[in-house]
């Protein structure tokens, strides 16, 4: 006889792979990058919660992660021939070399373990690219996996602001709770998004990537 809460638990595969692909326990290397971050601590231009924040809803909005957004959505919708045309144009818009390499960096770093556990083999591409065609061969739903990838990205860059900034726990998770709206509205708006809609209005943060280069001591690659 099956119980009540036997029903209420999920066992859909699916949900758990996307869990295991977006876990920071996934050797994607993701805790390395800091994406011009950095570079922009140090320099004073992000030193509250605040400023943390504003930072990262104008890449959500306008820059690198919207751009992210909107790769793994073209990626997904994509056939197999196409992907090699998405990455030159995610590549194309890499605006530093550290942030090509980083997007580059996780692709391959997914693509290994994914050709290793599923046999999709995918080498060279960025890691919006590479996931998005994975999530649509495994017939995960894009209105899922979408806002949990952005999620996915800003937590991280939280991460590493807990390390450069007086920022403890608590408060980062305010702060990316107090994110979530911005997240879901950046997806829904991504989900209708074709390649034109690419953007590249924060350029403070491109040059953040640039001039990260030339830190004396970093504590991340990007």
């Amino acid at each position: 006889m099956v119980t009540l809460e036997q029903l209420d638990i999920s066992i859909n595969p699916k949900n758990h792979k996307v869990m295991a692909w977006l876990s920071p326990s996934f050797p994607l290397g993701s805790f390395a990058y800091s994406h011009g971050l950095e570079f922009e601590i140090c320099e004073g231009n992000v030193s509250t919660s605040e400023d943390l924040f504003e930072w990262l809803k104008d890449i959500l909005r306008f820059g690198s992660a919207w751009n992210d957004l909107v790769l793994f959505c073209n990626s997904y919708k994509a056939k197999v021939a196409y992907l090699h045309e998405l990455s030159d144009i995610a590549k194309a818009f890499a605006q530093s070399r550290e942030r090509y390499y980083e997007t580059i960096e996780m692709g391959t770093a997914f693509s290994k373990i994914i050709s290793s556990i599923e046999g999709v083999d995918l080498k060279g591409m960025p890691l919006p690219i590479i996931m998005g065609y994975v999530a649509k061969i495994e017939n995960v739903q894009l209105e899922y996996i979408l806002p949990l990838y952005a999620h996915s990205f800003i937590s991280n860059l939280i991460c590493v602001s807990m390390r450069l900034l007086p920022l403890g726990q608590t408060e980062a998770q305010k702060l990316l709770f107090t994110l979530f709206p911005v997240i879901d509205e950046v997806s829904k708006e991504a989900l209708k998004s074709n390649i034109d809609d690419m953007r590249n209005k924060c350029v403070l943060s491109d040059l953040a990537s640039m001039k990260h280069e030339t830190l004396k001591v970093r504590l991340f690659k990007s």
